[in-house]
C-alpha cells in the first residue's frame, strides 16, 4: 500500500514539472532590446530623398558601405521599414540646401548627393554605398537617419564614428585639403547638449563597411 503512495506522489510531482516547464522557458526566452535615442533633425532634413542604394553622385572620399539593421523591442527584424539618410561631403557640405551659418550647403539647386531612401529586407537591413562623411565647424562627423514603419515617422536619430577612425580617415585626401577636425565627438554640442549615449550610437566600421543596428518602436 505504501508502494503505491510513493509512486502516486511521484507522477503527480513529474506531473507538476511538466506543466511548469513551458512557463518557465517562455520567461526565459523573453528577449527585449532598448530603443535607441532620439537625436535631433537638424536644419537639412528633404523629405524628396530619392529611392536607391547608391547615394554617391560621383563625391569624392573613401568609398563606404552603411548598412542600416531595424529591429523592434522585441529584438526582431522588421521587414519594409524605411530609411532615409543624409549626411555631408567630404568638404563638409550638404545637397539641396543653402548654408545657415556654420551648417554648410551647396545650394538649393544642387542636387541630392549623399542622401537616399531604402526599405529593409527580411532581415531588416537597409544598405547604402556612399562615402565617409565630412566635418562642418558646427558639428563633429555624422550621418542622419528617419525611420517610418507602416507608413508612419517612428524615429529620427544620428549615428557617429569614433574620433580615431576620423582623424584616419581625415587624414587622407580629399579630406585632408581643409585641416585638422575642428569639432570631435568629445566637444559636439548635440552630443553633450542632448545626454547621448555615445557608444550606443557609433557605427561599426570593419574595412569599407559600416554597421548599425537601430531599435524602434512602431
Amino acid at each position: 500500500m505504501k508502494k503505491i503512495i510513493y509512486v502516486s506522489v511521484a507522477v503527480a510531482s513529474l506531473f507538476a514539472a511538466l506543466v511548469a516547464t513551458p512557463q518557465a522557458n517562455a520567461a526565459t526566452n523573453t528577449k527585449s532590446c532598448a530603443a535607441t535615442q532620439a537625436i535631433e533633425e537638424g536644419p537639412y532634413y528633404l523629405a524628396n530623398s530619392p529611392v536607391r542604394s547608391d547615394v554617391t553622385d560621383g563625391q569624392a572620399g573613401k568609398a563606404i558601405t552603411l548598412n542600416f539593421t531595424i529591429l523592434d523591442t522585441a529584438c526582431k527584424p522588421i521587414k519594409g521599414a524605411r530609411v532615409d539618410i543624409w549626411y555631408a561631403n567630404a568638404q563638409g557640405i550638404y545637397s539641396g540646401v543653402a548654408s545657415r551659418g556654420d551648417d554648410l550647403g551647396a545650394g538649393v539647386n544642387s542636387g541630392n548627393f549623399l542622401r537616399g531612401t531604402q526599405t529593409t529586407n527580411a532581415k531588416g537591413v537597409a544598405t547604402f554605398k556612399g562615402i565617409y562623411p565630412g566635418w562642418y565647424p558646427a558639428r563633429t562627423i555624422h550621418i542622419h537617419q528617419k525611420i517610418w514603419v507602416g507608413g508612419k515617422e517612428v524615429l529620427t536619430t544620428q549615428t557617429f564614428f569614433t574620433d580615431k577612425q576620423n582623424a584616419a580617415v581625415m587624414a587622407t585626401a580629399p579630406y585632408n585639403t581643409r585641416g585638422a577636425q575642428k569639432v570631435t565627438n568629445a566637444t559636439d554640442m548635440v552630443l553633450n547638449r542632448g545626454g547621448i549615449n555615445l557608444n550606443a550610437s557609433l557605427m561599426k566600421l570593419t574595412g569599407s563597411v559600416a554597421a548599425s543596428t537601430i531599435v524602434v518602436k512602431p
